[in-house]
């Protein structure tokens, strides 16, 4: 398994992106809100974006473009992603 903290995008500091592929079966991406008080300010709900939690993501790129509102993508990443793939490939 695979995990990538990526360095959210000026004025979105307040989330929290990950990206990482798990050879069980997909490629995933997490965003989470951790600044949120949804119990003090029922007006703001957390965002939390999961993908490949339940489907099954092959491509990177998916993932990345997923998440590429919120951070700043690294240049190679979605090679480093492909080579952990590689690397470690779906269980059966």
């Amino acid at each position: 398994m695979s995990l990538y903290t990526l360095t959210p995008k000026p004025g979105l500091e307040r989330y929290t992106i990950h990206v990482g592929w798990n050879p069980h079966r997909t490629f995933f991406a997490t965003v989470a809100d951790l600044a949120a008080e949804p119990v003090g300010d029922p007006d703001h709900q957390p965002t939390t974006i999961r993908v490949g939690l339940i489907e099954t993501i092959l491509d990177p790129t998916d993932v990345l473009l997923a998440v590429a509102p919120y951070a700043d993508i690294p240049a190679g990443l979605a090679a480093a992603l492909r080579a952990d793939q590689a690397a470690h490939p779906v269980c059966r």
